[in-house]
C-alpha cells in the first residue's frame, strides 16, 4: 500500500510540474519542483464539495478526502508545509496558470479542453456520468434521449465535465449549473430541477447521508456506449443510455 501510493505521489507531482509549463511560460526556467522546495510549502487548489476525493468540513474548517490525503503524504515526502487554496470547478486550470496554487485535489476528471492547459498524472479510476431523478418520477422517463425536451431542468456542477458533456447531448432540456456551496444532487431533493447530472460515485458516496442507495449496475451511463443500470433506493433512480 506504501509503495502504491508513492507511485501516485511520484505521479502527481511530474503532472503538476507538467501542467505549469503549460500555462506559464516565464516559469519554465525554474521548475515547479524547486519552486515548491525553495518555498517549503505545496499550495493545493481544491473544491471541498466532491467526497470522496475533497470535502470540507464544515465543524473545523478543515478538508478531507482520498486525494487530501494523497497530497498530505506529497507535501510529508517533500519536507514541505502544506497550504490548501479553496477554488471553485471552472476556475481550476486558471489558478493554476496564476500560479495561485501548485497542483490540484478533487478528483479532478481528464478532458481534451483541460488537457489545452493543464496536465494530468495516471488516471486511477472510470466514474461515468449518469442522470438521477427522484424515486417518484422513475419510470417518467424510458431514457436519458426523453429528458431532452422542453420543460426539463438538468442541474450541473457549473465548470465540470457534467456540465460539458450536458451541453453536448441535450439541445432542449435546461442546463441548470450550480455553483458551490450549493450541489446538484441537492437541488433535485429541493425539487427546483428534473434530474441531476454526476457520476457514480455520488450515489455510492455522499448518496447514503440522504438517503439514496446505488442497488443495480447502470445501462449506458452518459458518455459511454456499455455501461450498467442504476437505480438508486429510498429517494432517487436514475435514468439510462446515453451515448
Amino acid at each position: 500500500m506504501k509503495a502504491m501510493l508513492k507511485g501516485a505521489l511520484v505521479a502527481l507531482g511530474l503532472a503538476a510540474t507538467l501542467s505549469l509549463g503549460l500555462q506559464a511560460a516565464s516559469a519554465a526556467d525554474d521548475p515547479l519542483l524547486h519552486k515548491i522546495l525553495n518555498r517549503g510549502t505545496l499550495r493545493v487548489g481544491t473544491t471541498g464539495d466532491y467526497p470522496p476525493f475533497s470535502e470540507l468540513d464544515q465543524s473545523n474548517n478543515t478538508y478531507k478526502g482520498y486525494e487530501i490525503d494523497v497530497v498530505t503524504a506529497l507535501a510529508a515526502d517533500l519536507g514541505v508545509k502544506l497550504e490548501f487554496v479553496p477554488t471553485s470547478w471552472d476556475t481550476l486550470g486558471a489558478g493554476i496558470a496564476a500560479d495561485k496554487y501548485d497542483v490540484v485535489a478533487s478528483g479532478v476528471t481528464m478532458t481534451l479542453e483541460r488537457l489545452k492547459s493543464v496536465a494530468f498524472s495516471e488516471p486511477y479510476l472510470d466514474s461515468p456520468l449518469v442522470p438521477l431523478i427522484l424515486k417518484k418520477d422513475d419510470g417518467k422517463f424510458a431514457s436519458w434521449r426523453e429528458m431532452d425536451k422542453e420543460g426539463v431542468k438538468l442541474a450541473v456542477m457549473a465548470g465540470t465535465s457534467a456540465e460539458e458533456s450536458a451541453k453536448k447531448n441535450f439541445t432542449k432540456a435546461e442546463i441548470v449549473p450550480i455553483t458551490a456551496p450549493a450541489l446538484d444532487y441537492q437541488e433535485l431533493l429541493a425539487g427546483r430541477v428534473t434530474a441531476a447530472i454526476t457520476d457514480t460515485v455520488v450515489p455510492t458516496t455522499a448518496g447514503p447521508a440522504y438517503g439514496i442507495r446505488l442497488d443495480i449496475p447502470l445501462t449506458s451511463p452518459i458518455g459511454k456506449k456499455n455501461g450498467t443500470r442504476a437505480i438508486a433506493r429510498n429517494v432517487v433512480g436514475s435514468v439510462v443510455e446515453m451515448p
